[in-house]
């Protein structure tokens, strides 16, 4: 009698998640707000857990006024009446847009000093809105387009507004965008303009979704309602015990800790080397550039 044939060797689990890369995109800034004609990058941090808040344990952050990120069709000089047009905020451009994603929750949108000594806005956006901007991002690269980023109220009667749109040129596949090129009063304002007065954390819900079909109020509607982001797992360890912060921040810096495991438990982290004076308190133990991310845990 023949032998049973041998069952092959199972294959290996597929790994849940790769280590934290950071990818540099760069892109073509048309700011119609505060700056016109400048070159913005676009950087692109990515998580070992898709639920995991991006920059440390703190729940994300829901949008005083929403962010829509929408394809430009078409722009031309305002007045253009009849149109379902998005103006800019000095009402000289008029921006037809086509169907976007709308994301209500991030988790951080700050400025940064850049090693040249130029600033950026880093958009941190919760977990739950990432892959449908991918998505969104990665459709727009090949032709080199533009994408308009608008405050969208939630209220119909509430004009929308274009604050930037730049010429995506490489895709995006991470949580975090960075676009660089400004001063530092230019990136502040911007990052405020974004934030809006007030926010808090994002109540629960379920994934965002694109614009079902054409605006229809004067100024182009993109904000249609997607459902908020669930909260992300702080990936708090709950059985180690943390140490008081050595710093308290003077000079704008976040707390000093023991180690980076202990900066995230508590909100902080990940910081580049080229844009953050944090990172030399932490060994960058897989050598990315980057301290306390998910690489610099194990």
């Amino acid at each position: 009698m023949d032998k049973p044939e041998a069952q092959p060797p199972a294959d290996p689990e597929e790994p849940q998640a790769s280590r934290l890369t950071t990818i540099v995109l760069i892109v073509s800034l048309v700011l119609v707000v505060l700056v016109a004609g400048v070159l913005g990058t676009v950087a692109v941090l990515m998580t070992r857990n898709p639920d995991q808040p991006l920059l440390g344990g703190a729940p994300p952050v829901r949008l005083a006024v929403p962010l829509h990120f929408a394809p430009v069709k078409e722009s031309k000089p305002a007045p253009c009446p009849g149109e379902q047009a998005v103006l800019d905020e000095e009402q000289r451009t008029c921006y037809l847009l086509e169907d976007g994603v709308t994301v209500l929750s991030v988790q951080r949108i700050e400025p940064i000093r850049e090693k040249d000594g130029q600033y950026s806005v880093r958009i941190a956006v919760a977990a739950g809105f990432k892959d449908k901007l991918v998505e969104l991002v990665d459709e727009l690269e090949p032709d080199q387009r533009q994408l308009a980023v608008v405050l969208a109220p939630a209220e119909p009667e509430q004009p929308k507004t274009v604050v930037a749109a730049p010429v995506v040129t490489e895709p995006m596949s991470g949580d975090s965008l960075r676009i660089a090129g400004f001063t530092k009063e230019e990136a502040d304002a911007l990052s405020a303009r974004l934030l809006g007065p007030s926010a808090g954390a994002s109540p629960p819900a379920s994934q965002p979704a694109t614009d079902p079909g054409t605006p229809t109020n004067p100024g182009t509607d993109p904000g249609a309602s997607p459902p908020v982001t669930p909260p992300a797992s702080s990936g708090t360890d709950p059985g180690a015990a943390t140490s008081p912060a050595s710093d308290t921040g003077s000079g704008g810096n976040d707390p000093r800790y023991a180690s980076c495991k202990e900066a995230v438990a508590h909100g902080y982290g990940p910081y580049s080397k080229d844009s953050h004076a944090e990172y030399s308190w932490y060994p960058d133990k897989d050598g990315n550039g980057v301290a306390c991310n998910s690489g610099d845990m194990e």
